[in-house]
């Protein structure tokens, strides 16, 4: 597996171990030799941005999960998502089953649905990816990528799709939408959280190794109890999160915002400046329009059942539990 080294990879890397599968955890360069792996568990140091001696112990593997992906800037992105994708495709075995591609939410239009309506797997993709930031526009490419792959070399595909993942050292920041001082604006706090705890959506990714397919699957990861952003954030204070004051910033107040910053920017600088997420109303929208994320397809597709609850998730945010 891909990005094994990561927040999500680490847990799928452990949930696969403990569902009995070897496993060859791909880990960049500078990582290596940083961890302790269970039983079964083969650590293989490369990087994907560049082909290498990696591409040599592919081939025997029956699966893949590619859950690497880059973070930062265009180009930063570019490179750890996209050609890093173009790279593994490129070295992978013509014997390979199945490829469990982790994906993003963030693919989809946040505009499509109603407020307060439901967004899922039939939700459209975004149409219009230049008006989102540099991960959404990477993902969409890295999907596309891993699709033509799967459909040319026919191999059996499953591609997961999880929400906001959270767990130890994770927190999304206890569901604060802005600081200010000893202020945590809390946005749309009424609005449900897409959340999904990390071995609960390692769990997701393992099973979906195994799952029975008639074609390509594309499932959505979220837990089953979606906290209003107000109960996150008070869930996560009552564990030791460090928190500031909630006050809290309705969902008209941050669109409203939002297009007065939009506004301000074609007065004075021709629309050509770069709002924060805070500011920008396409990614506010992404971000805390009240929708409803259903789960009913993971949960029936994977035979996957959510072990761990929100109460005993938010737990794992305290400082003293953080692994």
């Amino acid at each position: 597996m891909t990005g094994a080294g990561g927040f999500l990879g680490r847990a799928v890397v452990a949930a696969a171990a403990r569902a009995g599968h070897q496993v060859l955890a791909m880990v960049r360069p500078v990582s290596a030799g940083r961890s302790t792996y269970p039983a079964g568990v083969t650590e293989l140091a490369g990087d994907l941005r560049q082909r290498g001696p990696w591409t040599q112990s592919l081939g025997d593997v029956d699966a893949v999960v590619h859950c690497a992906a880059a973070f930062g800037d265009l180009p930063s992105q570019l490179a750890g998502t996209v050609l890093a994708t173009e790279n593994l495709l490129a070295a992978l075995p013509p014997t390979l089953r199945r490829i469990v591609h982790v994906s993003s939410l963030s693919v989809y239009d946040f505009d499509a649905p109603r407020l307060g309506g439901v967004l899922d797997e039939a939700t459209p993709l975004e149409s219009a990816p230049l008006r989102r930031d540099a991960y959404t526009q990477t993902k969409l490419i890295q999907e596309r990528l891993v699709r033509e792959y799967a459909a040319r070399a026919g191999t059996e595909l499953v591609v997961v799709r999880p929400g906001a993942i959270y767990g130890p050292g994770k927190d999304w920041d206890a569901g604060t939408g802005l600081k200010a001082g000893r202020l945590d604006l809390v946005f749309a706090p009424l609005a449900k959280m897409r959340l999904i705890h990390v071995d609960n959506c390692a769990e997701a990714i393992v099973a979906a190794l195994a799952a029975p397919l008639d074609g390509p699957l594309t499932v959505n990861l979220i837990d089953p109890e979606q906290p209003s952003h107000w109960r996150y954030h008070a869930l996560a204070r009552r564990v030791g999160v460090p928190t500031g004051i909630a006050v809290p910033f309705p969902y008209l107040f941050v669109l409203a915002l939002g297009w007065s910053a939009k506004l301000a920017s074609k007065l004075f600088f021709r629309g050509r400046a770069r709002l924060p997420e805070t500011l920008d109303p396409p990614r506010q929208r992404v971000r805390w329009r009240p929708l409803r994320y259903p789960n009913a397809r993971a949960r029936t597709a994977l035979n996957w059942t959510p072990r761990v609850g929100l109460q005993e998730g938010v737990a794992t945010l305290a400082p003293t539990s953080r692994r």
